[in-house]
């Protein structure tokens, strides 16, 4: 018989295999690595692989401006919360992450190991596809950091004239 989902771990929902972003990367680049991965949450690490922070789409979104396109390369730095997001350890009840995302005001809270080394992130959708039943397996960390592949973002320039060069 499984457990309550309030008593269940952390490590039984959360999110192992995360892509993150380097902190000197730009906006730019966070919005293009949530588009292709089609995710909501990129984690920004330090140039050791250090845990610095959650950019959410939200913010993301929030913060884009259209007008300024070169606003678009400052680094994703400037989009981390001023706090740090309140962390929970893998073994934590479920109960202790979703009141932990409820204080912070986020819908997800990073999951740290004994040294702070973040090992998982469990959002509000982890929550309640375990609260509708929805099973899905989740793979053992394979070691190290999870691939990533860089994306180049290019900003769309205005089409040439024709009869004039360049």
């Amino acid at each position: 018989m499984t457990a309550p989902l309030e008593q269940r771990a952390v490590a039984e929902l959360m999110t192992r295999d995360l892509l993150t972003i380097a902190e000197d990367e730009s906006v730019l680049m966070a919005w293009e690595l949530m588009c292709k991965a089609d995710v909501h949450h990129l984690p920004v690490t330090d140039v050791e692989g250090g845990f610095l922070g959650v950019v959410d789409a939200q913010t993301l979104t929030s913060a884009w401006n259209v007008t300024a396109p070169r606003e678009a390369r400052r680094p994703v730095t400037t989009l981390l919360p001023s706090r740090r997001p309140a962390a929970v350890r893998p073994q934590a009840a479920v109960a202790e992450a979703a009141r932990a995302m409820l204080e912070a005001g986020w819908d997800y809270a990073p999951v740290t190991d004994e040294h702070g080394a973040l090992v998982g992130l469990i959002t509000a959708h982890d929550l309640i596809a375990a609260l509708a039943g929805v099973h899905r397996e989740i793979r053992p960390r394979t070691g190290g950091m999870p691939s990533l592949y860089r994306v180049e973002p290019v900003l769309p320039q205005p089409p040439a004239h024709p009869g004039h060069s360049e």
